[in-house]
């Protein structure tokens, strides 16, 4: 029923020209007499006097608007004067203490002028009611709970008589035919006492009921025209009232001209609310109130709400002078706040256009923050959330045995000859140097292994100076004609501090001379200056056949593009195969890989950073698959995993952070819209969040595209439970 504050004017049986006032409200009760109000009387009767002048289309009174809109505010302040008097200081301190709580009215035998005084338009900045009757057994029955479903409204056309109601009744079943409303219509010869009995009795019940046509005041409580050309009184039909609030009517709509009787008869019988008119007024105004209550209703408004909107369009309408004094609402003591029922789509879209400020706030912080993300990729926020992302993908590979690579014929892993000088360099029967790669250990492999069996070698090696054995080397790659050889040059991505005549002896030496080909060592991502190098994981830049991995591809046309991700959750050990020199004589595959350990004598190295997700990807069983610092990676091994994504056309797309971002607080939005609990709202969020990880895992794994999970659904969170209506 929630909090309000009653006020119960009653006049004196033994001394009528006294009121006695009662006023309470949370806790608080006062009760006070005061003198009657005999000038306000006078005031309203000669206020009520000219407006049914104004209003009669058989009287012409070119004046009318004006004198009308005079005396209207004259009323108005005549009874906002009496209020303001020092015999209501009870009811003014109530008001002023408790701001924003409803004000019921309950009048017992007054004068009918003071009861029409505009009660309902007084500037209190709160909901004024009107209260009739006690508390029947109807009212104490609980109504049917609302439920997401059509508003079920019964339309009553009465009399019609000089009326023209074809546009209010086209309105109704317009929304009728759209699904907005289920509407049952009583017009003309159907508008019968026993038809509106036999509707009033149907079990399904109404939400509401609108009466369109003439009405009248009477000594049994009002009088309906109906369209058969009967009347029913508001006496007669408390029964039938009766049986249709069990069934869940709550409100009765009467716009007619005048249903107050009506009105009070219907709350009575057992109705929790009823909007009339006081007096009688054009048909256009009813009509025009009727309108925007509807529309007000029918978008979610609470009906109180919906009523202050319907006065406030009669004030500022011009041609219904006076008619916003006279809408009002008469309820029920126990009455509930009346809302339509309306559809779950219809509730979800209201509630969405009611979404708060700080939702928006949220989905455009979170939303710039990806953005920013994305505009700077390489950051080292992005990249450790990118590390722990591939590592959790790989223990989902792991726990649903899937490999992710297609089956090939042959075995597919590439041959891989790590050079140490402390084993490898030894045993191809060569003295290792303190400060290079020996390029007669080079030779040494071209020489071990058969150019047929093994027709392509990658040297992962900079072969930028004249160093002892330079002339043997180049020997043995003309001699070997038709063996593709591919050595490495540094780019500014490969090295920053790597000058443009470093390279310039090479291509101009011996060796290019013999045949041997050079690409850029470029891994796709920029160097930086420390001793090790970023392992790349997120590409910067695109791999193409100017780059090392991609001249020795076996694609024809080779791109990794830039802005891929390479899958380091993949088992990349069971793609490369170690060999030692004793092996070379008996290999066969398509491509022999040769680089260093990563460690020469002079310090130099050719390392990369591997986080734990890399080294997680380079295992073989439990064992590292080089003898050598876990967290390092050498870069031939980095090369071979480059070359085998070409092979394979496998790498990973990462869908637009921003855009999944606010696609998710868009979804934190709805869900908040749809979801009124908060628990619910905990328990949706909580099963999204369970059923996306694995639905993002696996679209990486069958489709290779990689969805963002953490900051979308950080925003879906925020965006669901900043919303605490």
């Amino acid at each position: 029923m929630g909090a309000r504050i009653d006020l119960l004017i009653r006049q004196q049986t033994d001394q009528p020209e006294q009121l006695q006032v009662y006023v309470s409200a949370a806790g608080r009760q006062g009760a006070f007499v005061l003198p009657l109000p005999t000038d306000l009387i006078t005031l309203q009767q000669s206020w009520r006097q000219r407006f049914l002048r104004h209003h009669d289309p058989a009287f012409l009174w070119p004046e009318g608007a004006a004198a009308v809109n005079s005396w209207s505010e004259r009323l108005l302040q005549g009874l906002e004067q009496w209020l303001a008097e020092p015999l209501w200081l009870p009811l003014q301190k109530l008001l002023q203490d408790l701001p924003g709580i409803p004000l019921a009215l309950r009048f017992d035998g007054l004068p009918e002028p003071l009861t029409n005084l505009p009660w309902q338009a007084l500037p209190l900045h709160r909901q004024i009611w009107r209260l009739d009757g006690e508390t029947p057994a109807a009212a104490l029955a609980p109504s049917p709970a609302a439920r997401a479903r059509k508003p079920r409204i019964l339309l009553l056309v009465g009399s019609e008589e000089g009326l023209s109601l074809n546009g209010e009744v086209a309105h109704l079943q317009q929304l009728n035919q759209r699904g907005r409303i289920a509407l049952q219509v009583l017009r003309g010869a159907t508008s019968s006492a026993a038809a509106l009995r036999s509707a009033l009795a149907q079990s399904s019940g109404w939400d509401a009921l609108i009466y369109l046509g003439h009405s009248s005041s009477g000594p049994k409580g009002g009088v309906l025209h109906l369209g058969d050309g009967s009347q029913l009184d508001g006496q007669v039909l408390e029964k039938d009232w009766a049986i249709a609030a069990r069934a869940g009517l709550r409100l009765l709509l009467f716009n007619s001209c005048s249903g107050l009787q009506l009105a009070n008869h219907a709350v009575r019988a057992g109705l929790q609310w009823a909007v009339c008119f006081l007096e009688p007024v054009p048909a256009p105004a009813a009509a025009l109130a009727f309108e925007q209550l509807l529309a007000a209703l029918e978008a979610g408004s609470e009906l109180g709400t919906a009523l202050d909107a319907a006065r406030r369009e009669l004030i500022s309408s011009a041609g219904y002078e006076g008619c916003g004094l006279l809408l009002a609402a008469v309820r029920a003591p126990t009455a509930q706040p009346f809302h339509l029922p309306l559809r779950r789509r219809r509730q979800l879209l209201l509630r969405l256009g009611q979404s708060t400020g700080r939702q928006v706030y949220a989905a455009a912080a979170l939303t710039a923050l990806a953005f920013a993300m994305e505009l700077t990729p390489s950051n080292p926020i992005s990249t450790y959330l990118l590390n722990r992302r591939l590592e959790v993908q790989r223990i989902w590979r792991q726990l649903n045995n899937q490999s992710g690579f297609r089956p090939v014929l042959g075995n597919p892993a590439i041959p891989v000859l790590l050079l140490d000088s402390s084993t490898t360099i030894p045993a191809l029967g060569v003295a290792p140097t303190p400060d290079h790669t020996p390029r007669l250990a080079l030779a040494a492999v071209l020489q071990r292994s058969p150019v047929d069996q093994v027709p392509v070698v990658g040297l992962d090696l900079l072969l930028d100076q004249d160093q002892p054995g330079t002339n043997v080397l180049a020997a043995v790659i003309g001699r070997q004609s038709q063996r593709r050889v591919v050595a490495g040059e540094l780019s500014p991505f490969s090295d920053p501090s790597q000058q443009k005549s470093s390279s310039d002896w090479l291509r101009q030496s011996p060796l290019v001379a013999a045949g041997l080909e050079v690409a850029d060592l470029a891994v796709g991502t920029a160097a930086g200056s420390a001793q090790l190098k970023p392992v790349p994981i997120y590409l910067q830049y695109a791999i193409n056949s100017n780059n090392f991995a991609g001249a020795l591809s076996s694609v024809s046309q080779p791109l990794l593009p830039a802005d891929r991700v390479i899958d380091w959750s993949l088992n990349w050990a069971e793609q490369i195969q170690l060999v030692q020199p004793r092996e070379l004589a008996t290999l066969r595959a398509p491509l022999l890989l040769v680089g260093t350990s990563g460690r020469l004598a002079d310090g130099s190295a050719d390392l990369f950073a591997a986080p734990a997700t890399v080294q997680d990807a380079l295992l073989r069983g439990d064992k590292a698959l080089w003898d050598g610092n876990a967290r390092e990676v050498p870069g031939v091994l980095v090369q071979a995993v480059l070359i085998q994504s070409l092979n394979r056309g496998h790498w990973l797309t990462p869908l637009s952070l921003s855009l999944c971002t606010i696609s998710a607080a868009g979804l934190g939005v709805l869900l908040a819209a749809l979801l009124e609990k908060r628990q619910h709202r905990f328990a949706a969020v909580v099963a999204i969040t369970t059923a996306s990880c694995p639905v993002a895992f696996s679209i990486a794994v069958l489709q290779l595209w990689l969805l963002p999970l953490l900051l979308p659904l950080v925003a879906l969170g925020a965006t669901t439970f900043c919303r605490d209506d």
